[in-house]
């Protein structure tokens, strides 16, 4: 791939030079510095709730002062795919602006809760006029979707419905949704749903009768936690706010491929994508089936489609690779775009399944790439975190297929950085259906042009 800038920008030659220095230096004293292993728990709003595979907060701060030393004058960073938040706050904490956009209502919750929750004082406070007023409360309304009773314990399902209609009935929205993301956690832990897998699947009947069957025990200690923990991230902020203007997060609900309004484009984009279709990697919209169920859908920021929760399926349908229609059709074009996957997907020609799934992703995937690149200001550094997974039997080479998706798009490639993946750090199963293990991670570092030369890849066949 050859690749030239444009003659005018040459000071875009030396930054970019200057941040594959100052990357390539975090590696001089500690080879292993990007991996993060001796890190164990998450702090502060990072941990109000587990959210499944959550990016390592340090590691994406490490890049984003990498860069900051080198490009100061940036304001704004973007996550099309902003999951947890873990950018959203470390960007914030930065004194950065952020826009995000996730297809997950629950996702676009707990953001904005992360992003703007209420003082400890009023969470604290929130917490206890919950548990007063469920002292007051004989019964209240289960809500009635199918499959409830398979999911919750009758005592549990009691105890859930006594604290949803506490916490509707408190007049301030802030501590409303901070207490909802509470009762999602605490969903996780009570309901029948096995928490060592992000999929719905049942314990057994003993191991449901061992269970807690003490929802109000269970929201007791989540919230009181959390509390704490809200303790943290007003530190950080407030010694942020001392120094500069406080930094304001913009949430949009929806798909990367959705109408796009925010009022400016993004100086960075720092995400991570799926590493594939949701079969073979992390079903958000089933982690998240149970707590939406519960949730009052309008303290849900943005307008809550209940069409999202006809199946415990729906928003993975929705989501990258959701919609096999018309897969084969992409195939031309996306070959092209792309060598590497064009042989990959000469092996799959004899497992037609396979092929469309694959296709359908890619597919998606490289749509969502060219419309998040029309969001962002011209020379934009673009960050993308990124694991490879194992699709018929061979491990589906996502890092370099990306690479050539965006350098068929109009990136330069600055570096790519390799990293073993603790799993202690990043919450994601490590297996997929066929028992491949992933181990590493990589972020791929580009640059987003409008005006960038390019020839296409060779053929590596």
């Amino acid at each position: 791939m050859t690749s030239v800038l444009n003659p005018n920008n040459a000071s875009d030659v030396n930054v970019a030079s200057r941040l594959r220095d100052r990357l390539s230096s975090r590696t001089t004293d500690d080879a292993n510095f990007w991996s993060f292993s001796a890190l164990r728990n998450r702090t502060g709003n990072h941990a109000l709730f587990q959210y499944p595979a959550m990016m390592v907060p340090e590691l994406q701060g490490a890049l984003l002062d990498d860069l900051i030393a080198v490009q100061p004058d940036i304001e704004l960073v973007y996550d099309p795919f902003a999951g947890s938040g873990t950018v959203m706050l470390e960007s914030l904490y930065r004194g950065l602006d952020f826009h995000g956009s996730d297809i997950n209502p629950l996702a676009i919750l707990l953001c904005q809760v992360k992003a703007d929750p209420p003082t400890s004082d009023a969470a604290l406070a929130g917490v206890n006029e919950v548990l007063r007023r469920i002292k007051s409360l004989d019964e209240a309304d289960v809500p009635d979707f199918p499959g409830i009773d398979k999911w919750f314990k009758p005592e549990i399902k009691r105890g859930l419905a006594l604290v949803r209609e506490a916490i509707s009935q408190l007049p301030d929205l802030k501590t409303r949704r901070f207490l909802w993301v509470c009762m999602a956690e605490t969903i996780r832990l009570v309901s029948n749903s096995r928490i060592s897998t992000f999929k719905l699947h049942t314990y057994s009947e003993k191991e449901i009768e061992r269970r807690e069957s003490d929802a109000l025990k269970a929201f007791g200690m989540v919230a009181n936690l959390n509390v704490e923990r809200l303790k943290l991230h007003w530190d950080r902020m407030c010694l942020l706010s001392q120094n500069k203007t406080v930094p304001k997060a913009l949430l949009l609900p929806g798909s990367v491929s959705d109408p796009w309004i925010a009022p400016r484009h993004a100086d960075v984009l720092m995400t991570s994508p799926p590493y594939g279709d949701n079969k073979t990697t992390v079903p958000y919209g089933q982690h998240s089936y149970l707590p939406l169920q519960w949730i009052c859908h309008d303290d849900i920021p943005g307008t809550f489609d209940s069409a999202l929760l006809e199946s415990t399926h729906r928003i993975d349908l929705l989501s990258l690779g959701g919609s096999l229609k018309k897969a084969d059709m992409a195939r031309e074009e996306l070959c092209e775009a792309s060598p590497t996957f064009r042989v990959y997907l000469r092996d799959l020609d004899e497992f037609p399944p396979l092929r469309k799934k694959v296709l359908s992703f890619v597919r998606d995937y490289r749509k969502a790439l060219m419309d998040v690149r029309t969001r962002l200001v011209d020379g934009a550094f673009c960050f993308l975190t990124l694991g490879e997974r194992r699709v018929g039997k061979r491990t589906f080479p996502l890092v370099e297929i990306t690479r050539e998706l965006l350098l068929s798009d109009g990136h330069e490639h600055v570096t790519t950085i390799e990293r073993a993946l603790p799993g202690s750090r990043k919450r994601m199963a490590a297996k997929n259906s066929e028992g491949s293990t992933m181990a590493q991670e990589w972020i791929l570092i580009t640059r987003s042009w409008n005006c960038l030369l390019y020839t296409s890849p060779s053929p590596r066949d």
